[in-house]
């Protein structure tokens, strides 16, 4: 019989920079207004982890409405994507849960198609250790990432980072690794 994994039935609320502030206040009511996938409820703004902040009206968040249902988001200045799920019960390496490999940044126009960027997302388990590449893949973002503490104290790591979407080609050696180097995984795009 396998294991069960333990499941917080709260939600996770996030620490320090991660959690919004009133300079979130334009983006994030733009972002939640729309564009959440059916079955899944618009948080309250206090369960919203700030990724990356990207300007006054542009940022990559996450929230998990509890200890298995994940939803990502992208938004940009008017438009947003997301991504809404639950984690697996075995995740795709050890200390990561769940990994989410191209959501589409937006391209403003035909002519800017070489430009055009795609998000990958991980939630890893644990708390505040940093996270960085080890290897960099050419074209490829540095890591953002930003912590959420469940009520029963486990803590968990959103990560984003960004790369183009043609050109380079993908590196099999580039990886992203925990400073303690306990939980690594590629940093070019990982399957979901």
């Amino acid at each position: 019989m396998a294991t069960q994994r333990p499941y917080d039935n709260l939600p996770a609320r996030p620490l320090g920079k991660a959690a919004a502030t009133a300079r979130d206040t334009v983006f994030l009511d733009a972002a939640l207004a729309s564009g959440i996938p059916a079955g899944y409820q618009v948080p309250p703004v206090d369960e919203v982890a700030v990724i990356r902040r990207v300007g006054a009206k542009s940022g990559d968040i996450a929230w998990l409405a509890d200890g298995r249902t994940f939803c990502f988001g992208v938004a940009r200045e008017g438009y947003s994507s997301y991504r809404c799920g639950r984690i697996p019960e075995k995740g795709p390496a050890p200390g990561l849960l769940v990994t989410v490999p191209y959501t589409h940044d937006r391209v403003t126009s035909e002519d800017d198609l070489d430009e055009a960027r795609v998000v990958s997302f991980v939630i890893a388990e644990g708390g505040p250790q940093r996270f960085d590449h080890v290897k960099r893949g050419e074209g490829t973002s540095p890591v953002y990432q930003a912590v959420a503490r469940f009520p029963s104290g486990r803590m968990v790591t959103f990560l984003t980072f960004d790369h183009r979407e043609s050109g380079a080609p993908l590196d099999p050696d580039a990886e992203i690794c925990r400073s303690d180097r306990a939980v690594c995984f590629p940093s070019e795009p990982v399957p979901y």
